[in-house]
């Protein structure tokens, strides 16, 4: 089974779709099998790839039983399961039925085999959908911003992290944390980032995420960072971030 790891914050803005995309493209390059799935009503990652939102088949079709995981090809050796805006009304349309926590895995797992990493991008929020994506995950890779309100708000994601281990998934025992947005200029940024390692240590990436337009640019053209621009700062951090990945193998 591939390693699948949930790309999560409950807080919105803190590059989270941006490297579950340039992460996965990244992975993907250095010759691993790749699929990222989208279970983001607000489906930026599928947008991010320039993927209609008009498709008919997405992840909610899926979670509904509608028919198999809908998996789309970007490049060789890089795939994804598009999210649609449908998927806003679907915790409450499952809040009563048995075993709601899993039907994320019982898609994902009969695919997990063919390939080497799968992404998983959550909505900005510990609610069904992210506990579902934790279901099914052997890791967590928390996107933060250096800034204290955000660092104020990680012992909410450990929380949730312990309760669905200790309750639903065993596997659950992974986590890192990748540090986003950051500008080496502002002091403010430079203080985060030690409290950060200071209290997280070796669960904290090496490597960090500049601030770099380049990242956002390529959001505009539909692709990831190293199809834009492989000299920028953004591909370069990116790619760092991609080699820890593979050298800690599983977290």
């Amino acid at each position: 089974m591939g390693h699948i790891i949930s790309v999560i914050n409950h807080k919105g803005g803190v590059g989270k779709t941006t490297s579950t995309a340039n992460i996965g493209a990244g992975i993907s390059l250095l010759k691993k099998k790749v699929l990222m799935v989208d279970i983001d009503p607000q489906a930026n990652l599928t947008r991010h790839f320039g993927i209609s939102k008009t498709l008919e088949e997405s992840i909610y079709g899926a979670l509904n039983g509608d028919y198999p995981l809908p998996i789309i090809n970007i490049k060789k050796g890089l795939d994804i399961v598009p999210s649609h805006q449908d998927l806003i009304g679907w915790e409450k349309k499952v809040s009563d039925e048995p075993g709601r926590e899993l039907f994320l895995k019982e898609i994902i797992e009969p695919v997990a085999d063919k390939y080497d990493y799968i992404l998983i991008d959550c909505p900005p929020s510990l609610n069904l959908l992210p506990v579902n994506a934790l279901s099914v995950s052997q890791s967590i890779l928390v996107t933060v911003e250096p800034s204290l309100f955000s660092i104020e708000g990680m012992s909410n994601i450990f929380t949730a992290v312990h309760k669905v281990r200790t309750r639903i998934n065993s596997n659950l025992n992974g986590c890192k944390i990748l540090i986003t947005r950051f500008f080496s200029s502002k002091i403010l940024h430079r203080n985060a980032e030690e409290i950060i390692r200071d209290n997280y240590a070796e669960l904290v990436f090496k490597s960090v995420i500049r601030t770099n337009v380049a990242l956002e640019e390529a959001v505009m053209k539909g692709i990831d960072i190293f199809t834009y621009d492989s000299k920028s700062n953004g591909a370069k951090d990116y790619k760092s971030v991609c080699n820890e990945i593979l050298k800690c193998k599983k977290w």
